[in-house]
Parts: C-alpha cells; structure tokens; sequence
C-alpha cells in the first residue's frame, strides 16, 4: 500500500504535545497522575519522530524535503529543550524528584541526537545534490549554445 505522509501537520501536532508536556512540567502537576503518562507521551513522541526521519530519508524526490527536514530539526531542538527540564528541573514531573526515570530520559535524549546527526547528514547531501543539479555539463552548454 502506497500512503502519504503529510510532514507539515504531522510535525505541528507532535509540536503541540510537546509544548503540553512543556507546560505539565512547569505546573505543579500530581505525579502519581501524570508520570507515567508523561514517559508514555515521550515514548510516542520519539518513536513518531524516528518514522517521520525514516520516510523522509526513504522519500528523496519530496519536493519540500529540505524545509521537512529543518521542521523535523526543530521539532528535535524543542523535545531537547524539554528532556534538559526533566532531568535538571526541580517540577512535580522532574528527575530531580523520581532519579529512576534519569536514565529513560537519557535513553531518549541519545535516540533524539542520533536523529539530529541522520537530519544534519542528509541535509548536507541535500544541498550538495542540489549544487551538483545545479552544474550544467560541457555537453549541456554544448547544446545550448550551437544556434549562436
């Protein structure tokens, strides 16, 4: 089955939970509710955020690929961002008061800066690729040029 993948929404939703998770960390939130929700929450975060990474890789005729790939970039900057207030944040939600979740917070800032490196990479090949379609040929110019 050939399906679609719509970058743009899906990466604004993902941005919404995030910015959620963002605000549950800052408010005094019961932990007792909201912890394992929340490590739930960021548990699906990453693995949407790996299989969106994976179709663009796999997807190189995308005709906004690069802008998809700095959308998904920033997407990773903002879930950084967060994890960093988990761990070193004094909240209700925080590592600073359940050390047991440090390491599954580590766990998901190493997959998050290993999809930075994948986007990073493929964004150099991107502009490289575009600079070389970019070129023309001496047999192209050849072409071009034989009316004058």
């Amino acid at each position: 089955m050939n399906k679609r993948v719509n970058f743009e929404d899906n990466i604004f939703i993902l941005k919404v939970r995030i910015r959620m998770l963002e605000d549950l960390v800052r408010l005094d939130a019961d932990p007792d509710i909201y912890l394992g929700k929340t490590l739930d929450d960021l548990a699906f975060i990453d693995a949407i955020l790996s299989s969106l990474l994976d179709s663009l890789l796999k997807n190189g005729k995308l005709i906004e690929r690069d802008e998809q790939f700095h959308n998904l970039e920033d997407t990773e900057e903002q879930l950084d961002a967060l994890l960093y207030n988990i761990l070193n944040g004094s909240g209700s939600v925080s590592a600073a008061r359940f050390p047991v979740i440090q390491e599954k917070i580590r766990a998901f800032q190493r997959l998050s800066a290993d999809r930075k490196g994948y986007i990073r990479d493929a964004r150099g090949q991107g502009e490289e690729a575009g600079a070389d379609a970019m070129m023309v040929s001496s047999d192209e110019l050849s072409e071009l040029l034989k009316d004058f």
